[in-house]
Formats: C-alpha cells, structure tokens, sequence
C-alpha cells in the first residue's frame, strides 16, 4: 500500500527553510571571536559585532515588518554592536523563535496576499507576502551569512561545513 503524500503549504516550506538554514546560521554564530567585535574589513563596513547582530535579529525583525499589508518604512535606529557571543546567540535565538511565530500564524491567502512598503505615501515595493519572506527573511539573511564567513575567514576562524566541505571542516567524516 502506497502512503498518501501530505502536500506541503507555502507557509510550511518556509519554516522548514527556517528550520533548516537555522542550524546553519547557528554553527556562524557560534564562532563568532569575542575579541573581534569591534574589527571591521573596511572603515565603510559593519563591525564584526554589528553584522552578527544583523544576521541574528534579521529574521523576528523582518517577520514583525510583515504582519500589515502596507507599512510606511520606518526609520531604523542604529544597529547595535554585539558585546560578547552569548548576547548575539540569545538575540538569534528570540528572532528565528518571534519570525516562526508569525510567519507560522499567516494564513495561506495571506501569504499570497500583496503586501506594499510606503515611505512617505510612495509605494516602494509591493509584491506577495510569500515573495518578502523569501526575499528579505531568508535570502537577505543568507546574503549577510555569507558577509559573516568572509569576516572570519580573515579572521582566521576555521569555518565549519554550511552546504558541503568547508577548507576547514567536512560534514562527511
């Protein structure tokens, strides 16, 4: 007897990404030199501190940006810089839990519902709810990931696997 296949909602394929990117984020985060914060590659760039706090609040702060169907663009304050690794795992930790939560209570019309970012009545950007979340609220977050292992690959932290074999690490043995 064949088992019946569970079709997958739009809603659900993103927490799994969630899920699945989650531990990769974590294994970056976890590495993150308590001695580097304050190190930058350029005088233009985030420090070490400020982008790892980026990628680990990214995701409850993008979550929270959607839950309206238009937003007028606010005015972000200044990121803060990390001040020791347990502050940026706790931030990451309470971000992917506040993003899962939203993102989990979305209804499926909602997600393929428009969404619009205004700034001052001017429509920026307008395109589904689903279309945001994979944009901002995971391929953002992977973008600045990546950012995060340039900065310890010249920091000289030995990366660990993400998607296959790191220089430093295997996830095959």
């Amino acid at each position: 007897m064949q088992a019946e296949k569970k079709e997958v909602s739009l809603v659900d394929s993103i927490l799994m990404e969630m899920d699945q990117e989650a531990e990769h984020t974590r294994r970056l985060l976890d590495i993150v030199p308590e001695d580097k914060l304050n190190w930058r590659p350029h005088l233009k760039a985030r420090s070490l501190g400020e982008l790892a706090m980026h990628v680990a609040a990214l995701q409850g702060g993008v979550a929270e940006l959607v839950i309206e169907d238009v937003v007028e663009l606010p005015d972000f304050p200044p990121e803060p810089e990390a001040t020791d690794r347990a502050q940026v795992i706790e931030t990451f930790n309470q971000s992917l839990k506040k993003a899962k939560a939203i993102v989990g209570a979305t209804s499926e019309a909602q997600a393929l519902a428009e969404y619009k970012i205004t700034k001052d009545g001017k429509t920026l950007m307008a395109m589904p709810r689903i279309a945001f979340w994979r944009s901002i609220l995971l391929n953002h977050l992977y973008h600045h990931r990546g950012q995060l292992s340039a900065y310890l690959r010249e920091l000289d932290v030995p990366l660990p696997a993400i998607y296959g074999p790191s220089a430093d690490a295997s996830p095959f043995g």
